[in-house]
């Protein structure tokens, strides 16, 4: 097979999120409205990659996805090995607003899916003029806990791989088996605690 390149590029981007310097990985492809692209929980922006190079969404937008710090490339800050991660609605929405601040967007649109799809709930209430519209995509205002977040960070249990089994369930049927492992493998790949964490936002912080 000949080599190939994709139209998408990834850089990284330093900006204080909360008080706090991060270092934060993008990717983006296209031209036109900004749109940037919230990846779901326990995974990273690697679930946008179809749509990064999508020619019919790209002729009109600039598609940004970028990995939530603690996820994918995105480290997590320093003095993290103190702490435990646990995501809440103020440092979720800080995130977003930072990142598009240090990429000086103008009235992005925000699409986000699962726990993303839940914060552009919050986005379009507290920040109706910040962003030109919202996408939830699998979005919920509120939902039932359906299992033991606990099962998700234990000495006694590899925590990706039971994440990754719960999503499996949520992986529609008829999906292409290429493309289930693709989306579960980002789930299998997560940092210790990082779903666990992210649900806490989910779970618990936000309704």
């Amino acid at each position: 097979m000949a080599p190939s390149f994709e139209n998408t590029v990834g850089r990284y981007v330093h900006t204080d999120i909360a008080g706090r310097p991060h270092r934060v990985y993008f990717e983006e492809a296209g031209q036109g409205i900004p749109l940037v692209c919230l990846h779901t929980a326990g995974s990273d922006s690697t679930q946008f990659r179809h749509i990064l190079e999508d020619p019919e969404v790209c002729d009109g937008f600039r598609v940004i996805a970028f990995d939530m710090p603690w996820h994918g490339k995105s480290l997590p800050p320093a003095g993290y090995q103190d702490e435990e991660y646990r995501l809440t609605t103020e440092l979720y929405t800080d995130t977003i607003r930072a990142f598009c601040r240090s990429l000086e967007l103008d009235r992005p649109v925000i699409m986000g899916c699962s726990m993303g799809g839940r914060i552009v709930l919050h986005l379009a209430e507290a920040f109706p003029t910040e962003f030109r519209a919202v996408i939830g995509v699998e979005a919920s205002d509120h939902q039932q806990p359906w299992y033991d977040r606990d099962w998700l960070h234990r000495p006694d249990a590899h925590g990706g791989e039971v994440c990754a089994a719960l999503i499996s369930g949520l992986v529609a049927p008829q999906s292409p088996d290429e493309y289930r492992w693709e989306t579960l493998w980002g789930y299998l790949a997560s940092g210790p605690g990082i779903f666990k964490g992210d649900l806490h936002f989910y779970r618990a912080d936000s309704d």
